[in-house]
């Protein structure tokens, strides 16, 4: 049931169309004299506490099924050839069924940079271990997705212990973690839990991609749209966040395009991830993909003459307004 599971998240997923969402209503001031040249640009960051080339990341897909195999194999390339950070996706099918465990060490197989494991908060410190051991992973990924468990006929009922495993792990894992939302926006209160739990590194990963309100409630033929009320846009995530000192942030969710990316970072995320943007990319090829991926990096780079900042920390210096 749950590899039939990865199959139908990945198939509705190709089906869900780009969204309109807050990155739209987020203005950045320009200039028209930047004094600098493209090859000035400097698009490094950091993920996790580690150096990175770009501020971006293949953000947590699938696993555990023949396609996420294929899928997961091509990202894994092309992050090698990039030298981008990969999260994985959810590791719980592997965990619980060891003949899935190929279907994610087939991305350390082929990327020798940044993987990063990903587990739920139902999973102990052991089992968090196993998932790093698997694929040999630089990091560690929680995902809390309790309205999509909540959404799933087959999904969690039993949050009890999910304080207690999330300290359980921050506190003894020997590689960085970083707590990520799925697509509903994390919400203050959440954040302020984490904090107090330990938790240095967040994704607030907002609504404006991907819903998996929406995937399950096709999924189960129940309409489960009235969920989407509880669902904060990221753009809205970071700002009620832009005095958070404690906590590295990271931005995903409705990242659609270079210029949402400048907008991310500009509001206070120090790397952002894309999910569907690079799932659309497993339909091309490698050298497609590879070219797409080069233009995406060269409009980032042009984004960054236009606001006049020659690198990434420059940014939190850019002027905006956001449409109320």
């Amino acid at each position: 049931m749950i590899k039939n599971r990865k199959d139908e998240h990945i198939a509705f997923a190709f089906k869900q169309g780009i969204r309109i969402n807050r990155f739209d209503d987020v203005f950045l001031e320009s200039t028209d004299l930047p004094e600098m040249s493209i090859e000035d640009i400097d698009l490094s960051t950091t993920f996790l506490g580690y150096d990175i080339p770009y501020p971006f990341y293949i953000n947590a897909m699938t696993g555990g099924s023949l396609k996420a195999t294929e899928i997961n194999e091509f990202l894994s390339k092309l992050a090698n050839h990039f030298n981008l950070p990969m999260v994985l996706g959810s590791q719980s099918i592997a965990i619980k069924d060891a003949s899935w465990e190929s279907s994610f060490k087939v991305a350390r197989k082929h990327h020798n940079g940044l993987l990063i494991s990903n587990v739920n908060p139902n999973f102990t410190l052991e089992q968090a271990k196993k998932a790093i051991q698997m694929v040999d992973s630089n990091g560690l990924s929680i995902h809390i997705n309790l309205i999509q468990e909540l959404s799933m006929a087959e999904g969690d009922r039993d949050f009890r212990l999910w304080n207690d495993n999330i300290k359980n792990i921050v506190s003894n894992i020997q590689v960085p973690v970083y707590v990520k939302q799925v697509g509903q926006g994390m919400s203050l209160q959440t954040v302020q839990k984490l904090k107090k739990l330990g938790v240095k590194a967040i994704d607030v990963s907002g609504k404006g991609g991907t819903s998996f309100i929406e995937i399950e409630s096709n999924r189960s033929k129940t309409d489960y749209s009235y969920l989407e009320s509880f669902s904060i846009e990221t753009v809205d995530a970071l700002l009620n966040l832009k005095d958070e000192t404690e906590l590295d942030i990271y931005a995903s969710g409705g990242i659609r395009n270079p210029l949402d990316v400048i907008k991310a970072l500009t509001l206070g995320a120090k790397a952002v991830g894309l999910s569907k943007w690079f799932l659309l990319l497993t339909e091309l090829s490698m050298e497609e993909a590879i070219q797409r991926v080069e233009q995406f990096i060269t409009d980032l780079k042009k984004i960054m003459l236009i606001v006049g900042k020659q690198n990434i920390k420059a940014l939190k210096e850019v002027k905006y307004t956001v449409k109320s």
